[in-house]
Formats: structure tokens, C-alpha cells, sequence
């Protein structure tokens, strides 16, 4: 078992606490762990068609590459130490997605916390207003095809920099704007990054997630 010791007091609590927010989304949903010497990083695919991106810095360096279930990872005790074991691996193949590159990230704007927190929660407004309209004298299938095209137009509106909102929705969404701070946009060949004060939220621009 690899067993990870953050250098942050509840560090691997806060790990565990977005695992949570992974499996409600998708019970069955899984979590790739990839730690390269001090940091590790925990990705997970999300509803938003984006990757969500917890990383921890570590006191004990350590090499893993993983694919976890992220039910069983939230549910891991925290050690005395505030260790944390990772769950048994899962094949491979359970994990689809392609990971974006590590470095040659470019800085295209900063954006006040509360800027972005508006703009999300406007479109959640938005949503909830027209949703009766969009859906209404519908069967159930249409009915679910005309929200997901009005989720579709109102998220996918630029937040900035050519970074659609979808990414802000997805980091409110799992609890990355929780605190203070900015928020940073940053891009990287076809890739879109938002960086929240607990979280990042990464996106490929007219690409899906597909593994390469």
C-alpha cells in the first residue's frame, strides 16, 4: 500500500473531503493519484466535461501513479500523523482521460474571488428561470435534451480569456472557492486551467477529454 504524509496539517482530510465530492457526482467514479517527489496530485473526471485537480504538497517524497475508487479513498481513516493510505489500485484501463502537460503553462489573466463566484452564481439563476420554459410540454428525454442544451449555452459563455464559465461552475461546484484569494486563468496548447484557492479545474478548448 502508498501511504501519502501531506506537509499541511489536514491536508489528507481535505484530500479525502473532495474525494466525497467526486462520488457524489458519479458513486462509481475513480480518482487517478499521481505524486512525482514532494507534490502529489489527485485528478478526477467530472460532469462539466473538465478534469478537477486537488494537489497536496508532501513530507515524504514519494513515485506513484494510481487509479483509485473515489468512494473507498473518501472513506479512508486519517492517520495519527495526518497520513493517508491510498485504496487498493484499480486496472489502468479504468481511468480514460488524458492528463495535461505539467509545465509550459502561460498566464492569461487574474480575476477577484467574488468576480467569479457571481458570474456562477448568475448562471445558476439563469438556469433556474429559463429551466421550466426550456423543458415544459416535453416528454422526459426531450424534456433532459432542452436542459442540457440551456446548461450547455449558458456555461459554455467565456468567463475570460476565451475560458469558458463551465470551468468556474465546475470549481464552485466542488468546493474550490471556498476562502480567499484570486483566481488564475492559464492555458497551455489546447488546454484551459483555472486556478481557485482550493482547487484547479482543467479543460481541453473544442477537444474532449479523451485518452491520447
Amino acid at each position: 500500500m502508498t501511504t501519502l504524509v501531506p506537509a499541511q496539517p489536514g491536508a489528507a482530510a481535505d484530500l479525502a473531503t473532495f474525494a466525497q465530492r467526486v462520488a457524489r457526482y458519479e458513486p462509481e467514479a475513480v480518482a487517478r493519484i499521481v505524486a512525482t517527489g514532494a507534490v502529489a496530485g489527485c485528478f478526477a473526471e467530472t460532469p462539466f466535461d473538465a478534469l478537477a485537480l486537488r494537489a497536496v504538497s508532501l513530507a515524504d517524497p514519494v513515485e506513484v501513479d494510481v487509479v483509485v475508487e473515489a468512494s473507498t479513498l473518501a472513506a479512508r481513516a486519517v492517520g495519527a500523523q495526518g497520513e493517508l493510505e491510498l485504496p487498493p489500485a484499480l486496472p489502468a484501463l479504468r481511468w480514460t482521460t488524458s492528463l495535461p502537460p505539467r509545465s509550459g503553462w502561460s498566464e492569461l489573466t487574474r480575476l477577484s474571488l467574488p468576480e467569479v463566484v457571481g458570474r456562477v452564481e448568475q448562471g445558476v439563476e439563469e438556469f433556474k428561470r429559463l429551466a421550466p420554459d426550456a423543458a415544459g410540454g416535453r416528454d422526459l428525454r426531450a424534456g433532459r435534451a432542452a436542459l442540457e442544451g440551456l446548461a450547455a449555452q449558458i456555461w459554455d459563455n467565456e468567463l475570460e480569456q476565451g475560458v469558458p464559465l463551465r470551468l468556474a461552475h465546475a470549481a464552485s461546484s466542488y468546493g474550490f472557492f471556498s476562502g480567499s484569494g484570486e483566481v488564475v486563468l492559464r492555458s497551455v496548447g489546447s488546454w484551459q486551467r483555472l486556478d481557485a484557492p482550493n482547487g484547479t479545474i482543467l479543460a481541453r478548448s473544442g477537444l474532449a477529454l479523451f485518452a491520447l
